[in-house]
């Protein structure tokens, strides 16, 4: 018979592959399997007394909803008296699906311990609601429902709705509160079939409603809302069916290596702009979200029905806000006549700020009043400084404004005022880097932009337009999805838009300039030398003023953070802080102009001169060092604490004789990262060697300071992560070390043993951001003294040895060195000369350096 089952359930894979899908699949499924169980029951129980077994299907079985792979879940109902026989029933049922394969959840209860059951465990409580008779004694299932009803449901309404909110809480908590997760989960998520299932069940016990037919029957949502919620489910439906049997398991989260070929499944298609999987996932958000909404607003309804509502603890007194609008049993209320609302549509705004500033909700009908009248919000409305000047007060004064701007966002409200930001809305971003939709991350930033303000108030206090920074976040992102280059394209849309709110010409350009620039600290503070002060010089040019240096800076953490765990870091703030600080002193405070480069160079190298006389003094009385302090470069001497330059001059006096032929290697434990101190006498494809030796080590290279002595001693600082696991104190340095002497001295093949330990997989990672094209740059203009060249790539083992021996090959004297790793994506930025110390100027060396660094990256055809 098992094997049976299983060739029934193979046919209907082929009926699915051929089209049969949604809840047509489930639902032949459900009977597939309710034959196959009556056929086992039906030859065990030919002899059975009358009355004695019930056979009972639960969860979504029970609800004819069976998956692909999903757990059967029954129960086998016996009379007490017959505890004896009913062993060999449950053998005779069980034992058939085990050996078909199938995962069965399964209890053996008599009523009684079926109800002291429910009363002990919420989610078989619940699973009762969907219990179904397959087979046996329809009087001992009905007595245990009608009990089940007396015990659990009667008078009991408020107590399980109580229960299942909390739960709903919970379960968001554990699968992410937003239904714009890089990874959604289809079943339990936000805006998942867990919801759907939570409003039936719900109904059933508030409503005594019996599944989403009835709630349509009842009037509980409109035609339109019928409409689009039963197209939302359906797809949900049929995505958690394809991700079963695709992956031949019960998986009900959609990773990211699994979305590509979903959407090739269901017919996607992109463009130059958009990928068919950036489509797709947009898709898949929006139902998600169609489905949030109208069940987080099902629940606010049953909440007023039972007199839940205004409880907890957003309780606050009744009282009118203004003309139109009341706060009623903790939420916000509309109640202005719908030919008073035609007259004044600036009402519609006037209740988000309301709910900004009280801190409470829209109640759930006047969300609903709000999603029935956008058409009221016209061009001219648009327009009007009333709604301007609300929507700008709420983004500065709400306390927590997350749940306003996101209600905005779900109501429609906020893409119908800005119709630009639709552009953006459930936008997917197809990598590892941002774990929400691109609308998402922008009200996030919002809120992270009010959480660094506080914490930075120093630099806030710089800010004296706070509502334009405010903007300027949820707008940064707004060219997304358009092909261009989106700061550009966002820079002229946020333009137009501070322009149709009225904003002053000063403001307008404010706006679009932030929006322009918000990648500039972080890009520059990773992938430039931030001791070039002719570098800091034409970043306090391009920024212009004190204000401007604040509100970049502020949004540019927000971003950060707001993108998600990937994407800050403390050595990123570290790095952001400093071009903050660098940049600061060249900004003249009153007059909004810069600051003389020559006066700010003169005011480094006294600085240098005088950390140069601290080296000097801490060397007082000892042996004296084998190098002329005057010697070292400025640059070196301010990167570096005097302390640590003493640390640098003792080693290079106390171990000159092994650094003339071999190399000297310290580490030091600085928590997530570790640095790595290397010692050792300049010579050609160094750095590339350091490099391979770090990969070999299972080590992966954040960011290198390179510098070289006049006498030819090579000073390299390393800051470094483990990738295979291992703790500071596990690691053998002293084996590192020796790696990197024998490959100076030409002992081992370093490249051999790098090709052979990658092609073992060890510490292999796999590019799954499927959008990363190799990149370089060389740029002549950032530098007045070396060449800068800028490489973009997969984050792949032993890619940065092979980068730094390519440049090797070609005979560049590398000088400086700043390695991104941001997920997966390599950006690599190198300060260079050629072999004769210049700038690389001719055209011809340019290509031959792209070509030869774009194959080593992959690109064969380069």
């Amino acid at each position: 018979m098992a094997v049976h089952l299983r060739t029934e359930r193979e046919a209907l894979e082929k009926l699915w592959e051929q089209g049969l899908s949604g809840r047509s699949l489930l639902l032949h499924h459900s009977r597939l399997v309710d034959e196959f169980i009556v056929g086992c029951f039906a030859g065990a129980a030919r002899n059975l007394p009358p009355e004695t077994v019930a056979l009972v299907a639960l969860g979504g079985y029970g609800r004819r909803e069976l998956f692909p792979y999903s757990d059967i879940d029954l129960m086998l109902l016996y009379r007490p008296d017959f505890r004896d026989g009913v062993r060999a029933i449950a053998d005779a049922v069980l034992y058939p699906l085990w050996d078909s394969g199938m995962e069965v959840g399964h209890g053996v209860r008599t009523v009684e311990e079926s109800l002291q059951q429910a009363g002990e465990d919420y989610f078989f409580l619940v699973s009762m609601l969907d219990a179904r008779l397959i087979a046996g004694s329809a009087g001992l299932f009905g007595n245990l429902l009608l009990r089940f009803r007396d015990e659990y449901i009667e008078g009991r309404r408020d107590v399980f709705v109580e229960k299942m909110k909390e739960h709903r809480r919970r379960r968001r908590q554990r699968y992410g509160h937003h239904s714009y997760l890089l990874e959604p989960h289809i079943k339990e998520g936000k805006g998942g079939l867990r919801d759907v299932q939570a409003m039936v069940w719900t109904a059933k016990v508030v409503f005594g409603l019996s599944d989403i037919e009835d709630i349509f029957d009842a009037g509980l949502l409109s035609p339109e809302e019928q409409k689009e919620f039963t197209a939302s489910w359906d797809m949900l439906i049929r995505l958690r069916n394809r991700l079963h049997y695709v992956s031949r398991r019960k998986n009900d989260q959609l990773y990211l290596e699994q979305q590509v070929e979903m959407a090739e499944a269901f017919g996607y298609t992109g463009n130059d702009a958009v990928l068919a999987v950036e489509n797709f996932m947009r898709d898949v958000y929006r139902q998600l979200r169609v489905v949030a909404v109208t069940t987080d607003l099902f629940f606010d309804h049953v909440d007023e029905v039972l007199g839940l509502a205004g409880k907890g603890p957003l309780s606050a007194p009744d009282k009118e806000i203004e003309k139109g609008i009341e706060i009623r049993l903790g939420s916000i209320h509309l109640v202005l006549p719908q030919q008073q609302l035609e007259a004044r549509p600036h009402v519609l705004m006037r209740l988000f700020l309301a709910a900004a500033r009280a801190g409470l909700p829209l109640h759930h009908r006047t969300q609903k009043v709000v999603m029935a009248n956008l058409a009221l919000i016209t061009d001219k409305i648009r327009m009007s400084p009333r709604m301007s000047k609300a929507f700008m007060a709420l983004l500065v004064e709400a306390e927590n404004i997350f749940p306003v701007l996101e209600t905005m966002l779900e109501t429609a409200m906020l893409q119908t005022y800005i119709p630009e930001f639709s552009r953006i809305v459930t936008l997917a971003q197809h990598d590892v880097y941002h774990i929400y939709t691109v609308d998402r991350h922008s009200l996030q930033t919002v809120v992270e932009l009010r959480l660094v303000a506080a914490e930075q108030e120093t630099v806030y206090r710089q800010i004296a337009s706070p509502q334009i920074l405010c903007l300027a976040a949820l707008l940064h992102d707004i060219g997304k999805g358009a092909g261009r280059d989106h700061s550009e394209e966002g820079a002229g849309i946020a333009l137009a838009v501070g322009r149709r709110l009225g904003l002053s010409s000063a403001e307008c350009d404010l706006l679009s300039f932030l929006v322009r620039y918000h990648l500039f600290i972080p890009e520059n503070a990773l992938r430039r030398d931030l001791n070039d002060a002719a570098f800091i010089q034409r970043c306090a040019e391009t920024i212009g003023d004190m204000e401007r240096l604040a509100m970049l800076y502020l949004l540019s953490i927000a971003d950060s953070r707001a993108t998600g765990p990937s994407a800050w870091s403390d050595w990123k703030a570290t790095l952001m802080q400093e071009m903050f600080l660098r940049v600061f002193p060249y900004l003249d405070f009153s007059a909004g102009q810069t600051t003389d480069l020559v006066e700010i160079v003169r005011h480094e190298e006294q600085g240098a001169d005088w950390l140069r006389d601290q080296v000097d003094d801490l060397l007082a009385g000892e042996a004296r060092p084998l190098i002329d302090l005057a010697s070292l470069s400025s640059d070196y001497i301010l990167s570096f604490a005097p302390e640590k330059v003493v640390d640098h001059v003792r080693l290079h006096r106390d171990n000159y004789r092994l650094l003339r032929q071999k190399s000297l290697v310290l580490a030091q434990d600085h928590g997530d990262l570790w640095e790595i101190l290397v010692l050792s006498s300049d010579r050609p494809g160094l750095l590339a060697k350091i490099c391979g030796v770090v990969t070999l080590n299972n080590l992966a290279v954040v960011k290198a300071q390179i510098f070289t002595w006049d006498d030819g001693t090579v000073v390299d600082v390393l800051d470094v992560r483990p990738v295979d696991g291992l703790r500071f104190a596990e690691k053998d340095w002293r084996v590192m070390n020796a790696d990197l002497d024998a490959a100076i001295t030409h002992r081992f093949d370093l490249g051999h043993r790098l090709l052979k330990k990658l092609a073992s997989g060890n510490g292999r990672r796999y590019d799954r951001s499927g959008r990363i094209s190799p990149r370089v740059i060389i740029d002549n203009d950032s530098s007045d003294v070396y060449s800068v060249i800028e490489i973009h790539s997969a984050d792949l083992p032993g890619m940065l040895y092979r980068i730094t021996q390519t440049l090797a090959d070609f005979g560049m004297n590398i000088r400086r060195a700043y390695i991104a790793t941001e997920v997966e994506r390599l950006i690599d930025v190198f300060y260079v000369l050629d072999a004769k110390g210049r700038k690389i100027i001719d055209a011809g060396i340019q290509r031959e350096v792209v070509h030869g660094l774009l194959y080593t990256l992959g690109l064969k055809e380069a």
